[in-house]
């Protein structure tokens, strides 16, 4: 029989990277605060605020974004390692309990379109299949609200995030037009306010599927269910 491996060793790396994720939007958020605050200033023509505070609030947001996608792409690939081994994990738990194929564990989110609700629907079903059971062997399956959120989230700063990247590339710093920058400010600002609620729904949800399927894994393993029926009896 093959034997359940819940990923810990992925899910504790993961923590990490979703944690600095998380840290890293907080700061974006913040310095998008204080740039409005100043660029609110500048427009009202204020003598307290000059261009040279507002450049340094920038730096701070544009030494994030340039940390970004490193991290971005780092976090990915780990999540999606993850992912697929508590794909793997859940069709032992429930082998028919699932919309997709195992395969779309790693290929739904580098396919277009699709990836807008596949992914969601893959993490719905190994979050069924790996819900625990009670002492009659039936399923309890926890709230999947924290799963919801992820996704909902996740894909709002996705767009919102498009959203803010038009709208600072067609700022023309030529012509100083302040409220535009503004604009595209406060937008980038709830994308990422949405990137951190996201980090920390996905650090909530790798923790549960994780010890979900550590949970169930002498359910599947006979060694470990035999361990674990000895120290019951020896209690």
């Amino acid at each position: 029989m093959t034997a359940l491996r819940p990923p810990n060793g992925l899910a504790a790396a993961l923590y990490v990277l979703l944690g600095l994720n998380a840290v890293m939007a907080a700061v974006v958020v913040a310095a998008d605060v204080w740039a409005d605050v100043l660029l609110g200033g500048l427009l009202e023509g204020s003598d307290d605020v000059g261009f040279d505070d507002l450049d340094s609030v920038i730096s701070v947001t544009d030494a994030m974004n340039g940390l970004a996608i490193p991290l971005f792409l780092a976090t990915a690939v780990v999540f999606v390692i993850w992912f697929h081994r508590i794909r793997r994990n859940a069709d032992l738990l429930l082998p028919n309990g699932h919309r997709h194929g195992s395969g779309w564990a790693v290929g739904a989110w580098f396919t277009p379109v699709v990836g807008l609700w596949f992914p969601w629907q893959l993490t719905v079903d190994c979050w069924r299949a790996s819900a625990p059971l009670d002492a009659e062997g039936r399923r309890r399956t926890p709230s999947e609200r924290v799963v919801a959120l992820w996704w909902a989230t996740w894909i709002g700063s996705l767009l919102i995030g498009r959203i803010a990247s038009s709208m600072t590339r067609q700022f023309d710093p030529t012509f100083g037009d302040l409220e535009s920058l503004q604009s595209a400010g406060r937008v980038e600002t709830v994308g990422f306010a949405l990137r951190l609620v996201a980090a920390v729904a996905a650090i909530v949800l790798v923790n549960r599927l994780t010890a979900m399927q550590q949970e169930r894994r002498a359910d599947i393993n006979p060694i470990a269910a035999r361990a674990a029926h000895e120290a019951r009896v020896q209690l």
